[in-house]
This record gives structure tokens, C-alpha cells and sequence, in this order.
């Protein structure tokens, strides 16, 4: 089974698809120095409509830089990562290119996946959350993991409610002991299971904008422990406190009615 879509960073077309990426899938990336990865994609077979592009464009078939989209099981995009090979590729002319094969590259990725956020991949390539709240268990870091993945995957989401306004939403609570879990909540109280609504103050406030799912207006209701209550509690961190005050003022400021 196909598991990474490879997309033409400057052309948009499809390179190619492969079954793994060794140096990226069930370990920590092999990273070198800073930036500079080695990864063997397996399996893979190059499509013939890049070949053909490469062909009447110049005389080599060649690979530079990248989107590397990870499959879901349903062979859909799922989240994505750019990876830029440090040298151009130039496949030998004597390439079967009838064949899959395993091609080795050295190079860096715009923004290198965490080890917890593709252990979350992983779990998403064979099933996306259908419950929310999958994240409750999991350490600090990786739910850092869990908001690089959402964030990735917001633009993959289908069940974004694109630009609707004057819609109610609910946020559980029961799980909501800092900035970081609050995140997380929101973005599965906007957008359901594994749903993204910003990863902090900036990127909230742009979600309201649209894109993202609903903007504003609308309300936002509360389970199980209101906004107030959390700002109240007596072990939230002081950084903690103060950005959560300031979310309060900016749904607030942009017509977010708390329930």
C-alpha cells in the first residue's frame, strides 16, 4: 500500500508515490547536522506524466524540491511536509522506471516533523480520530505533536464548517488544565475529531478571518468548566494565564459570545 504522495514543488505534479520512507516512519528522523536528513523513499514508483514533463523540459529526469503528502488508507491526503534535497537528483539513464525502486536523498525539510507527530501519523494512516478528546492522554510533548499534526492537517479536513457564522459550538473542558489543551479542545469544538482552530494567539485570531472553519460571529459554549473558572485556578502558569486572558478578550473583540 502506498503511504507518501510525492508532489513537484515547482510544476505541482505528481513525482510519484512510494510504500515507506526509511529515516522518517517508526523512528526519530535521521538527522546528520542541522537541516540535513537522510531518508530512502521505498518503493517507489515515478509517475509517467513527470517523466514526460521532465523530458520536454530538459534532457534529465530529475527531482529537486518536494511536498511530501502522507496517505491516509483511503490513499487521501492526509498532512504534508517540504523536503529539498541539498543536491539535484538526476536518475541514471539506464532507470527502469517500469519498476519500483528505493531512492536515497540527502536534504532538509522547511519545517522537519517531530518524532511525536509522526507517531500520531502512524495512528492516522490507518484511522483519524472519530472521538475527540484522543489527545487527554497523552505528555506535554506529545501534545505538541498532536498540534503540529491538526495544524497540517486542517488544510486535508473535510469536515470543516467553511465560513459558516451564527453557529453554536461546544468545548469540553474536562481535560483543560493549560493554554496547550485548550487548543486542542478548541480545534475539535470547531472542527470535530482531530479538528484545528489555531496553535496559538496569532493563529486563532486568523482563523477568525476564515479558512479555518466558522468565523465569527457565533457562540461558544462551555462543558464542564467555563473559560472563567480555568483563568481562575490557582495552578495555571503565569504565562499560561496571561494568554488565556488575552483569548478571552480577543473572542470578545471579535463577537464570540461565551456560554
Amino acid at each position: 500500500m502506498n503511504k507518501y504522495l510525492l508532489i513537484d514543488d515547482v510544476s505541482g505534479l505528481i513525482i510519484g508515490k512510494c510504500t515507506d520512507i526509511i529515516g522518517l516512519s517508526g523512528s526519530e528522523l535521521k538527522q546528520i547536522t542541522d537541516n540535513h536528513y537522510d531518508i530512502t523513499l521505498v518503493g517507489l514508483r515515478v509517475d509517467e506524466a513527470y517523466i514526460l514533463h521532465c523530458l520536454s523540459s530538459k534532457s534529465k529526469i530529475t527531482i529537486s524540491g518536494f511536498n511530501l503528502n502522507i496517505l491516509g488508507k483511503d490513499g487521501k491526503g492526509i498532512g504534508s511536509y517540504c523536503f529539498f534535497p541539498h543536491k539535484l537528483f538526476s536518475f541514471p539513464k539506464n532507470a527502469n522506471f517500469q519498476e519500483k525502486m528505493n531512492l536515497a536523498l540527502s536534504g532538509g525539510f522547511s519545517v522537519a516533523p517531530s518524532y511525536e507527530a509522526m507517531k500520531i501519523w502512524k495512528k492516522w494512516m490507518i484511522a483519524k480520530p472519530t472521538v475527540i478528546n484522543t489527545w487527554a492522554g497523552m505528555s506535554q510533548k506529545q501534545r505538541l505533536g498532536w498540534s503540529e499534526v491538526v495544524r497540517l492537517h486542517s488544510r486535508f479536513n473535510t469536515y470543516r464548517n467553511n465560513d459558516a457564522e451564527n453557529e453554536h459550538f461546544y468545548l469540553d473542558m474536562t481535560h483543560v488544565t493549560d493554554i496547550l489543551s485548550f487548543y486542542c479542545a478548541l480545534g475539535e469544538a470547531m472542527n470535530g475529531p482531530g479538528g484545528y482552530y489555531g496553535f496559538c494567539l496569532d493563529s486563532v485570531e486568523d482563523c477568525f478571518y476564515g479558512g479555518f472553519g466558522a468565523k465569527p460571529p457565533f457562540h461558544l459554549h462551555f462543558r464542564n468548566r467555563h473559560l472563567d473558572e480555568l483563568i481562575c485556578m490557582k495552578n495555571v502558569k503565569r504565562a499560561d494565564l496571561a494568554r488565556l486572558i488575552h483569548l478571552k478578550d480577543m473572542f470578545i473583540a471579535h463577537q464570540v459570545t461565551l456560554v
